[in-house]
């Protein structure tokens, strides 16, 4: 072992610039010469580049390759020389590992589209996905490496209740600034592009000060957000949302921008080096009230532990959903689906021993997992609930791969999980199949031995919340999934 490799290994990965300035104070030779000897380094000494300013390499001994030093290394170099790929997995940590793929581009320094003198953030992520930093999951999300993230198994309820809450502060925003006539009505769009960079919400503004000129035309400046909430907020945080505004300002100097970010929260460090730098910095408390701030505290506790709290204090769901409808007037049509689960919750607490929501199980012979809306467990029997609270019908395409593919995994964990009690599969969908899926769904129903199977459309829910005789339970599915409920 040579002693650039011993001093690899036992140091762990290292810059190129760094490890060149380190022989060069070694062996006395210039910095040009000490280069060269990195360039010429072999196997077991390995490099990664692509990532790095300036051309540089991230070097490393064969012997760490892909363990937890190697990461730390790597996020440090990140940090220093790679701050495209380090605003990424900031943006990944600050959501405990997991963002919907649509979504991880907001919190990206890097262009959507080609901008001179930068890497567009698809090519981020291809190099991400390589070296094994972030990974894709079947559930729409990016995920972070399990190596560099914070917690070994990212709490799921949780991050599921913080992005309910940011779909419901990007709505009240999208609705306050048309109010005020901030905005264009019918303009705003989610996770769009504006100035070849993502942002999570965007819409053209007239305001003086942010209108341009092409001849006698006006050209509107535009209002760009983005959101941050359920963790801390501090300059480390929020340095992506500056670092896409200069380079928008440096790339389309003439694009006027009305920067704002959403917070729940912030240190005074963020603060300032956000308002230094023009940003509107938009406390959800401030703007909307200490019961608006409240209500996505009680949402996101409530999703968080939804089994325990149906269980135990289902009175507590019951005020969230009546403090829902009243301060946010109405606009839950795009939490509905997602809320459904808790509805099928309340209903299954009353005949239940114990009860899961959104319970992700391991799948047999495979490191993927799988999520469960609802899992009800009772002396005899374990049932497993499909939510779909929509008002389209459920398709035969996922009935086909809901019957080939789910039903298939979860038994294989039921096998081993709960092999003494029945085992029983519901689909409740408020908007109910399609003809082709109910033809599938019937004869799945007539045909299964080894587990019982049901499917339920509007009136087989309504005829539920009939005998459970809970009028609160009726309440509920009248108010926000059912026209008309006797």
């Amino acid at each position: 072992m040579t002693y650039l490799e011993k001093y690899v290994k036992e140091r762990g990965g290292i810059l190129s610039g760094e490890l060149a300035r380190y022989i060069e104070k070694k062996q006395g030779i210039s910095n040009d010469a000490a280069r060269k000897r990195v360039q010429r380094l072999k196997s077991p000494i390995h490099k990664i580049s692509g990532l790095f300013s300036d051309n540089k390499v991230f070097i490393y001994h064969s012997d760490n390759y892909q363990t937890r030093d190697y990461f730390d290394d790597l996020v440090k170099a990140f940090k220093t020389d790679g701050k495209r790929c380090y605003s990424i997995i900031n943006g990944l940590k600050y959501h405990h590992g997991l963002v919907p793929v649509d979504e991880l581009a907001n919190y990206s320094m890097s262009p959507v589209n080609l901008v001179k003198g930068h890497m567009k953030f698809s090519s981020v992520i291809e190099l991400m996905k390589k070296h094994n930093l972030i990974h894709e999951t079947r559930n729409g999300e990016f995920g972070l490496n399990i190596s560099i993230a914070e917690h070994l198994s990212p709490n799921i309820r949780y991050i599921k209740g913080v992005q309910l809450s940011k779909s419901l502060v990007i709505q009240q925003f999208e609705t306050w600034s048309k109010n005020i006539g901030l905005v264009s009505f019918k303009k705003s769009k989610n996770n769009n592009v504006v100035g070849n960079f993502q942002f999570a919400f965007t819409a053209p503004t007239y305001i003086d000060g942010l209108v341009g000129y092409i001849g006698k035309t006006k050209k509107p400046g535009f209002l760009v957000a983005d959101i941050l909430i359920g963790n801390i907020t501090n300059e480390d945080t929020v340095s992506f949302f500056l670092k896409k505004i200069a380079s928008i300002k440096a790339s389309n100097p003439t694009l006027k921008l009305l920067p704002v970010l959403l917070v729940d929260g912030i240190t005074a460090e963020g603060l300032n080096s956000l308002k230094s730098r023009g940003v509107l910095v938009a406390s959800i408390k401030e703007l909307f009230g200490k019961d608006y701030s409240d209500l996505l505290k009680n949402l996101i506790n409530t999703v968080t532990n939804a089994g325990a709290i149906l269980k135990t204090e289902p009175e507590k769901y019951l005020q969230l959903m009546k403090k829902l409808t009243k301060l946010i007037d109405g606009k839950t049509n795009n939490l509905r689906g997602d809320l459904f689960e808790l509805a099928v919750g309340f209903y299954f607490s009353k005949y239940s021993q114990s009860l899961d929501i959104g319970k992700r199980i391991p799948v047999t012979d495979s490191n993927r997992t799988r999520e469960i809306d609802v899992l009800a467990k009772s002396e005899n029997e374990i049932c497993i609930i499909e939510c779909k609270g929509y008002n389209y019908p459920v398709d035969i395409g996922f009935v086909e791969i809901y019957l080939s593919e789910k039903i298939k995994e979860i038994r294989g964990w039921l096998a081993i999980a709960h092999p003494e009690q029945r085992h029983r599969f519901e689909i409740w969908s408020t908007g109910g199949f399609t003809k082709e899926a109910i033809v599938l769904l019937e004869a799945t129903k007539k045909k299964v031995r080894k587990f019982d199977f049901d499917y339920l459309d509007q009136n087989d829910i309504k005829e539920k919340a009939n005998k459970l005789n809970s009028e609160k339970f009726k309440e509920i599915l009248r108010d926000y999934y059912f026209k008309e409920i006797t």
